[in-house]
């Protein structure tokens, strides 16, 4: 039941980003929340007796960690702000295709079989038919450029993921998490300040409440959440509830922005879903798990 909380969470935080950018320009998005959400990992951290300061050979790998999700979050934001919330949400959750791409290449032990390439093939064919489906132009300024940021979002958080499941193997995970929020802070200050006005709306009742839903229920509850699943079941197990998450992000986008559903975004949003569920069945079965590196599947984003 808590692995669905956390996809529907996951699910609604596109949403949440989407409205947040009616007041904050993308990148200052970004800042202020991950200024805000910090915080919370610190006393995770505190609660669970988890050393923070950083180690010498620890520094120049998590800054690099930091920068590659500050990038990423960068992305993710200039994608849901120029296409539709509902496309973000599919798009976007097509990481799982490139986190086992790259993983069959990277990760020892943990090879594509036929059964998971037939499943990312679905996942893929899926993301290419939202590419040729037209958003709701209401809610989408850019819909072909936002398309292609929030795939390219995908394929980062993909390269994160399997690098973070490297780093976590000598370094704690809440340590690495907590310390790629901290690294990545310097990189939206300055981008924020050379290129973008600190608001671009009004800061309506709406905007803030859902800024500080993706800054403290996600960056600090769903990773907390996520974090003692991880504690009391395998990650093969719990990715099979997690699934639904990009359903959750188009039914959210429908019933609080009012987009449309095209016959294209349900066909591919189907398709993703689908297609995830079949990697993470055959994940299960074949027991294969990033046991550790699949602690950073929090997606701080």
């Amino acid at each position: 039941m808590g692995a669905v909380l956390i996809s529907a969470m996951w699910g609604l935080n596109i949403v949440g980003i989407k409205v947040a950018l009616s007041a904050f320009p993308p990148v200052w998005n970004a800042f202020w929340r991950m200024l805000l959400g910090w915080p919370v990992l610190w006393l995770w951290a505190r609660y669970g007796g988890v050393r923070l300061r950083l180690l010498e050979t620890e520094v120049r790998p998590l800054a690099k960690l930091g920068v590659l999700f500050g990038i990423q979050i960068i992305l993710l934001n200039l994608s849901v702000d120029w296409t539709s919330a509902g496309f973000a949400a599919v798009l976007l959750n097509a990481a799982p295709v490139f986190i086992n791409a790259l993983a069959h290449f990277y990760v020892p032990g943990d090879r594509i079989s036929p059964r998971r390439a037939a499943g990312l093939a679905l996942s893929f064919g899926g993301v290419a038919v939202v590419m040729l489906t037209d958003p709701d132009p209401s809610v989408a300024a850019r819909p072909m450029l936002g398309n292609v940021l929030a795939l390219a979002t995908a394929a980062l958080i993909g390269a994160r993921m399997v690098y973070t499941q490297r780093l976590v193997q000598w370094i704690h995970p809440v340590r690495a998490i907590f310390w790629q929020v901290g690294f990545s802070l310097p990189v939206f200050l300055p981008c924020a300040l050379a290129a973008e006005p600190l608001m671009v709306g009004p800061l309506t009742l709406e905007a803030l409440l859902s800024w500080l839903y993706c800054s403290l229920a996600v960056v600090g509850f769903a990773f907390v959440m996520w974090i003692r699943l991880l504690e009391a079941h395998s990650p093969g197990l719990l990715s099979v509830f997690v699934f639904p998450t990009p359903l959750f992000g188009v039914v959210f986008s429908a019933l609080i922005l009012g987009e449309d559903l095209p016959t294209g975004l349900l066909a591919g949003v189907a398709s993703v879903a689908l297609g995830i569920l079949l990697v993470a069945l055959e994940r299960r079965a074949a027991g294969t798990e990033l046991s550790e590196g699949a602690r950073d599947l929090a997606r701080v984003s």
